[in-house]
């Protein structure tokens, strides 16, 4: 890593892949080894995928034994609902709604 970033000239990406080929170091090692830009590309969809087994599991649990309660919201880890509306943007949508809104 240290020498490709000696011998190629230009910004330089850090692809760190968890399990991959090439060690994860930290965003200051990648900068001192020469890196500026560093990519987690299966981070968040490897974290994410791990959740949607969990809650499926869970959910496969109540469906395979009646006597298993229901999970709950923090059984299952899942966001409030006030925070979802939130992250995908509909308080915008709802502006943007009421600013076009025909009485």
């Amino acid at each position: 890593m240290r020498r490709y970033c000696t011998e190629v000239t230009g910004p330089k990406l850090a692809n760190m892949l968890e399990q991959g080929k090439t060690p994860i170091l930290s965003p200051a090692e990648l900068a001192d080894v020469g890196f500026s830009i560093a990519a987690y590309p299966l981070t968040l969809l490897s974290a994410a995928i791990k959740a949607q087994e969990n809650a499926l599991a869970l959910l496969k649990a109540t469906y395979d034994d009646p006597d298993t309660p229901t999970p709950s919201v923090d059984d299952l880890g899942l966001q409030t609902f006030e925070n979802v509306q939130d992250v995908v943007g509909f308080p915008k949508y709802w502006d943007e709604e009421e600013r076009y809104r025909i009485s």
